[in-house]
């Protein structure tokens, strides 16, 4: 049996994957696919607040169940919007 990750390893393993959604989205700006649409303002907005409650997050604490709806809801916007994580 496996022992669940520290918070401090998700808070890690978190960033990460926040900086890549974030990338992908500038990516997708920049590659001239929906420059003015507000949903990719909102989207990237929504990824730093919850960087910035990530960050806030006390590493010696559980990691909220929330913080990985949080991801999925994240993850269904990036898929919505036609963003390439790739």
């Amino acid at each position: 049996m496996t022992q669940p990750a520290s918070t401090s390893e998700m808070k890690r393993a978190a960033t990460l994957q926040l900086f890549r959604f974030k990338q992908a989205a500038i990516r997708h700006v920049d590659s001239g696919k929906d420059t003015m649409n507000p949903r990719i303002k909102n989207l990237l907005q929504d990824i730093e607040d919850f960087q910035d409650e990530i960050d806030s997050h006390d590493s010696s604490k559980p990691w909220p169940k929330r913080f990985s709806e949080e991801f999925r809801q994240l993850y269904r916007t990036i898929h919505r919007l036609r963003i390439s994580l790739d």
